[in-house]
């Protein structure tokens, strides 16, 4: 008879605990010398069991500060559903914001310009903001869009850009062809927006561009998604 690895005994008997309410979410755990013996295993063991459970989002682990049980999302979507953050947010019951907002009028990039298809000379308005629900950052997004699109004096004051584009500009977006990246928090000084503990912590960054109902690129997007608040879900179906 095989017996299953040690490791995967403390993966479960951790998770029974917080389902228990013996460890709580949000808050730190007792040291791994305390947790070792608690469940008379050896630190490597433990540490093997806590690399799994962080992969799968159940603790946090921040160097020099301690190890978390992390916190429930409070946001949940799935990932073939195409709907704004401001719906998205207000679909969960909470208010969604805006802080920290720019617009800058630029000439992009080079990758910018080809996933846009324009010419170098075309110029494009970047939106750059933190989107908050209840007042709790929860996204950083920058946006991309062509200033072809959009009036001359563009400012961009409201919280849904599909709305925008869709009430204002009688632009109507239709789908997205989007990458999954995970990306460390440091990039673009993420976790100071999202106000991440730690700066080597994982977020989520959903790349997208944007199609209107005539398969026009319009804008393209990097959002940066705190996994304590966001979790997205895709469901699969068997062919």
């Amino acid at each position: 008879m095989a017996f299953a690895p040690r490791y995967e005994f403390v993966v479960k008997k951790i998770k029974d605990m917080i389902q228990k309410g013996e460890l709580s979410e949000g808050k730190k755990m007792p040291s791994e010398i305390i947790m070792a013996k608690q469940l008379d295993v050896s630190r490597a063991t433990l540490r093997e069991g806590y690399r799994i459970l962080e992969d799968e989002g159940v603790i946090n682990r921040y160097h020099g500060i301690g190890t978390f049980v992390a916190k429930s999302p409070v946001i949940k979507s799935g990932m073939e559903e195409l709907i704004s953050i401001t719906r998205l947010i207000e679909k969960q019951g909470m208010k969604p914001g805006t802080k920290d907002a720019t617009v800058s009028r630029i000439q992009p990039g080079e990758r910018e310009a080809s996933i846009l298809n324009l010419p170098p000379d075309e110029e494009i308005y970047r939106i750059e903001r933190v989107r908050t629900a209840d007042g709790e950052p929860v996204l950083f997004c920058i946006d991309r869009i062509p200033v072809k699109y959009v009036h001359r004096n563009f400012e961009f004051k409201g919280e849904s850009l599909f709305d925008y584009l869709h009430k204002d500009l009688g632009i109507y977006i239709s789908y997205a062809v989007s990458d999954v990246i995970p990306v460390k928090a440091r990039v673009a000084d993420v976790y100071k927006k999202l106000e991440i503990k730690s700066k080597s912590n994982v977020v989520l960054l959903l790349e997208q561009l944007h199609y209107d109902d005539k398969d026009n690129p319009i804008f393209y997007s990097s959002n940066y998604f705190s996994p304590e608040k966001f979790r997205f879900y895709i469901v699969r179906k068997r062919i």
